[in-house]
């Protein structure tokens, strides 16, 4: 049963408290890092793609004070403005993921980072912190109700096929969507993939899953997987009317893809999410 929206919360997301709890080397790229805290028996176990904020350390371990952690959580456009008022060198950096798993009974949740070359300051906080360090998280509040803010995964009804295209910064994402489909929906997943053992999906008879290396020069090799994929299996997901498309990754990436499945294959726009996690030359941090 849905709860009701809790008196006096401003709106869905919450600021938790948290520490790590513990660290495990999934793949040679993937770190899981277990954040808990008792705040976290609040945190909404809506799952999918839920975005979430990592509101990370500054190198020091310090976090400035931007009102964050008042109660209730200020919206969003409040606490934000505050951490962009701060002088650059003061702002600590905010990044944004998909827990891999929620247990509010346990008051833990998973996150999932894949450790980019050169690290950056989500990379680096991966490989360096150690159980006891402290960090704040924003998430769905299980208090306000389900409202269905931070997921874009959203098919118009339960889903009959799946198409879903990423790179690593979208395997949680994936890991999370194919756990919680239908059983035995068909599903095809493009994931590209610098090195093959970060595949962390587990496979299933009904999800075929396609690895993806990047073109020779580096650049994203999805545009022509895509088109490759399409020539074969394309109109499995045109000619089903309750098929369902997702893709997530690099943002010139993702706009690209989608404008070839709904543009050149002739895929009902209505039934295609697409969103950048990150661009060429750094991250989306709003």
């Amino acid at each position: 049963m849905t709860p009701p929206p809790a008196q006096g919360r401003p709106w869905e997301y919450s600021a938790f408290p948290v520490r790590v709890a513990r660290k495990e080397q999934l793949s040679p790229g993937f770190v899981r890092v277990t954040l808990a805290g008792p705040a976290l028996r609040d945190f909404a176990p809506w799952g999918l793609d839920q975005r979430i904020k990592l509101v990370l350390p500054m190198a020091d371990g310090s976090t400035p004070e931007f009102g964050l952690l008042q109660q209730p959580t200020p919206h969003p456009k409040v606490w934000y403005a505050r951490w962009k008022a701060l002088p650059e060198h003061r702002r600590n950096p905010l990044r944004t993921y998909t827990p891999s798993a929620i247990r509010p009974e346990a008051a833990e949740v998973d996150v999932d980072l894949f450790i980019h070359q050169p690290a950056g300051p989500a990379s680096t906080w991966a490989l360096t912190c150690a159980p006891g360090d402290e960090l704040v998280i924003t998430g769905p509040d299980v208090r306000a109700g389900y409202t269905g803010y931070g997921i874009a995964y959203t098919p118009p009804s339960p889903p009959t096929r799946l198409l879903l295209v990423g790179d690593e910064s979208a395997l949680p994402a994936i890991g999370n969507i194919l756990a919680a489909r239908p059983a035995g929906t068909p599903a095809d997943v493009l994931i590209e993939l610098a090195d093959p053992a970060d595949d962390i999906l587990t496979a299933t008879a009904d999800a075929r899953i396609h690895l993806v290396e990047p073109d020779s020069a580096g650049a994203s090799g999805l545009e022509a997987a895509v088109e490759r994929w399409a020539t074969d299996h394309g109109r499995d997901v045109v000619d089903d009317p309750g098929a369902y498309v997702w893709i997530a990754g690099e943002s010139g990436t993702t706009t690209r893809v989608r404008a070839h499945l709904v543009d050149r294959l002739g895929v009902d726009k209505r039934r295609v999410a697409f969103l950048g996690y990150w661009r060429l030359g750094g991250p989306l941090v709003g």
